[in-house]
């Protein structure tokens, strides 16, 4: 049986001032000596991470992609620096760090570099991520970590000219296209059985009637738009945007007929309040089944793992105003309970939509702390 204990973690942590709650739970057990666990924890597998590439030959563009997945046996994790391609990129990011409250961008992850993955499941289900504008392919690995725990692949692309360090492309529908090809080509690519760009151990091992994807900001209009014109995704986690609006015409909610999960920060002041009001009208239009989080004293970054790590991405971390009631000053919420929050909810969804777990779904409509989180369902 599948626990779900995120009200006792909620209420440890409120009243220890979450100084002692953890991002990332231990990975150090295995699935056979595991046989009860928690979606509000790491799961049973260890957590593996590699760096691919892959290309996206209809648009001439190499992706940096980073795979999360369930380890055969848990090894040294690492610093959130050891995503970084090259010497001097690894520099930059130690550089960014130097002045970033301890709180706002995770440092440390609950992954190894490149073990050996899981033996079971032959098929893993799979999740392709959509980060942010200007982020990283890392920028949600505490979400990734979750899920490889459970035994879901994550798939997360660098989208090139738009990443925290190869910046360029613009905001607009033409690129949008350009983000959304970019997961096709990595699902493609996933999907070969022979694919080079893949690990022997890894070739061959992904379920295609078991996919799905997520995106956060930017990457949420990504998946949005990848619901409606790729139909081998069956589910789609959208963070912090809509997916239908007026600044990117040509994606519908009612062109997607999938599974959707809507999280609403409260206090985002990056999309404000129209765009939250446009968020919760994406939710009451959805065709499908649809659940709609919405985290209280949140911000746009709060969901992040790379929260603060330039001045663009501070609404979510520390100190802020809020867009609920201009000019008041606030909190944000705790990042590391922010964060927690996001992967439980994402690997409930998840659980339910891939799993084919009944018991996640309906935890997944429950809300079991009302002052911090609001939950809908349709």
């Amino acid at each position: 049986m599948r626990k779900f204990k995120l009200e006792c973690y909620l209420v440890a942590c409120l009243l220890l001032g979450v100084a002692g709650c953890s991002d990332g739970g231990d990975n150090s057990h295995s699935g056979a000596a595991q046989q009860s666990y928690s979606y509000d924890e790491m799961g049973p597998y260890p957590v593996g991470n590699r760096t691919i590439s892959v290309m996206n030959a209809s648009e001439g563009r190499t992706l940096n992609v980073e795979l999360w997945y369930p380890a055969a046996s848990a090894q040294a994790t690492q610093s959130i620096q050891d995503f970084a391609i090259d010497e001097a990129e690894r520099d930059e990011i130690l550089a960014l760090l130097e002045t970033v409250p301890g709180q706002c961008t995770r440092r440390e992850t609950s992954s190894s570099l490149a073990p050996q993955p899981a033996a079971t499941p032959e098929k893993f289900p799979l999740v392709i991520f959509s980060h942010c504008y200007e982020c990283t392919r890392y920028s949600s690995f505490s979400l990734a970590e979750r899920l490889a725990s459970h035994g879901i692949v994550v798939a997360a692309p660098d989208h090139a000219r738009n990443t925290l360090f190869d910046s360029g492309a613009m905001l607009n529908v033409e690129f949008l296209a350009t983000r959304a090809s970019d997961v096709s080509a990595i699902l493609d690519e996933l999907l070969t059985e022979n694919s080079q760009a893949l690990p022997e151990s890894l070739q061959g091992r992904f379920d295609v009637d078991q996919v799905a994807i997520a995106g956060h900001s930017y990457g949420a209009v990504t998946a949005g738009k990848i619901l409606q014109d790729d139909p081998r995704f069956k589910a789609g986690l959208i963070i912090a945007a809509p997916v239908e609006s007026p600044v990117f015409p040509g994606v519908s909610v009612a062109n997607i007929q999938e599974p959707l999960l809507f999280m609403v920060a409260q206090e985002d002041n990056s999309i404000g309040s129209i765009g939250n009001a446009v968020l919760r009208a994406n939710y009451q239009a959805a065709v499908g089944p649809a659940w709609k989080i919405e985290i209280a004293d949140a911000g746009h970054w709060s969901f992040s793992d790379i929260a603060g790590i330039v001045p663009a991405f501070n609404a979510g971390c520390g100190e802020g105003e809020r867009q609920t009631v201009p000019g008041e000053p606030f909190t944000y919420i705790d990042n590391v309970l922010a964060r927690d929050i996001t992967a439980t909810y994402g690997m409930l969804f998840f659980a339910a939509q891939l799993l084919g777990d009944q018991e996640a779904a309906e935890a997944l409509g429950v809300s079991i702390a009302p002052d911090i989180v609001d939950v809908q369902m349709k």
